[in-house]
């Protein structure tokens, strides 16, 4: 707010933000510097996906196109989905919207004062335009009243006394309006908080797969699998590149799960093989996730030059390579229901084909289901970030998590041991 001084009176200038429809040439030309600006904030600069849905939203408006930013269109557009693609089971428009939306509000905590906002409202793709303008308004400037410094006393002039029903409504009235101004402020510093913490809870689970997420090509879903043999005291055997329609254990299938929606709400394709069939040449064109240990051949074959790898068969472990003592297996005197299974989780860039690989996989079923919890829970990477610190996205990573298992049900994956590179 601004005072100048205009004779009698006082021009008073005040902003105040207001909806706005950009026209010309240099209206279009001044939202899209804000939109770079906001790019090159750090709510937005370390992402691909983001960027790409604001630019597109702003660009549709701009042109006139608004009716046409719909959430087909959108993932069709900006996220390379094809045409008929379902939009019930792939979520990464509503995904990113909510996230642009969010770092948006961000954003503006801190830049309250730029001359262009863009809004994101609630349950829509469509931008809204903010900007500011400013009002004049002239205030007389009120004389005082002439002091008479002459021995005679001066005539009483006539003083207007307001009703005290009025004296008293004004506090009254100054009170409600306080009362409403902390209500908004209280209500403002809540949505704040809460829109601040669900972007801090993104940035770690953002840390561990945007080095599997932001690659170009689709993410390679290698899974382990079993085929039943006569030859096997077990019964059944692992599937090679000749078996046919392999079987999964229930805690693989839902490793796959949990692993696909999390690759779809990011936006980033993938495709599942049976691990038996895949190829090196494969893990060259892109990322790769593993699922499972002793029924998937890559997952042994990535392991064996780091430092924490599966032993051989039939003693089946978790060895630390540095230290041949220290080893992690089930104990066979337990019934299976009734004792600790454990897993690895192995987050690298494999040198010979120059690709990230993620593995998850444990001794038994309950491991790999462990496993794969742990990467997908915004919790347990948290538990993971304070321990090791915030300095890890580039660096690979192996963890090594016990899963204590009672009558058949697996409790939560506890982290045993840490390496990174």
């Amino acid at each position: 707010m601004y005072d100048y001084a205009f004779g009698d009176n006082v021009l008073q200038m005040e902003s105040r933000r207001v909806k706005w429809i950009p026209h010309s040439g240099e209206d279009r030309e001044a939202v899209n510097e804000a939109v770079e600006k906001i790019l090159s904030s750090p709510q937005f600069r370390n992402s691909k996906r983001y960027p790409d849905f604001l630019r597109y939203i702003v660009e549709q408006a701009l042109n006139g196109s608004i009716d046409q930013i719909k959430e087909r269109t959108v993932g069709i557009e900006v996220f390379g989905r094809a045409p008929d693609y379902d939009t019930n089971t792939d979520t990464v428009v509503r995904y990113t919207a909510g996230e642009v939306r969010k770092r948006l509000a961000l954003y503006y905590s801190s830049a309250s004062n730029d001359p262009i906002q863009i809004i994101l409202s609630p349950r829509s793709y469509h931008p809204e335009f903010h900007r500011l303008v400013e009002e004049s308004t002239a205030l007389e400037h009120v004389a005082l009243p002439e002091v008479n410094h002459s021995p005679v006393p001066a005539q009483p002039a006539y003083i207007h006394k307001e009703e005290p029903e009025q004296t008293a409504a004004r506090p009254a009235r100054h009170r409600f309006a306080l009362a409403c101004a902390l209500v908004l402020l209280g209500a403002l510093l809540v949505w704040s908080g809460s829109a601040a913490w669900t972007w801090y809870r993104s940035i770690i689970p953002n840390r561990f797969w945007s080095p599997i997420t932001q690659a170009k090509e689709p993410v390679l879903v290698g899974l382990g699998g079993v085929v039943f043999s006569a030859e096997s005291e077990m019964g059944t055997k692992v599937a090679d590149s000749t078996s046919e329609n392999p079987y999964l254990s229930f805690e693989s299938g839902l490793a796959l799960g949990r692993v696909a929606s999390l690759l779809s709400s990011r936006g980033a394709d993938y495709l599942v093989r049976p691990s038996a069939t895949l190829t090196l040449a494969q893990f060259h064109e892109g990322p790769a996730v593993l699922i499972g240990a002793y029924n998937n051949v890559w997952t042994e074959r990535m392991l064996a030059p780091l430092r924490f790898h599966f032993s051989d068969l039939p003693n089946e472990a978790i060895v630390d390579g540095w230290h041949p003592g220290t080893r992690w297996s089930r104990d066979r005197a337990q019934p299976f229901s009734d004792k600790p299974d454990y897993g690895l989780v192995a987050r690298f860039r494999n040198p010979s084909t120059d690709s990230m690989v993620l593995i998850l996989a444990g001794l038994q079923r309950y491991g790999t289901d462990a496993a794969s919890q742990f990467v997908t829970s915004p919790h347990f990477l948290e538990l993971l970030d304070k321990q090791i610190g915030a300095n890890w996205k580039d660096k690979n990573i192996e963890i090594v998590l016990r899963v204590d298992v009672v009558n058949g049900r697996a409790g939560t994956p506890i982290i045993e041991r840490v390496h990174t590179w």
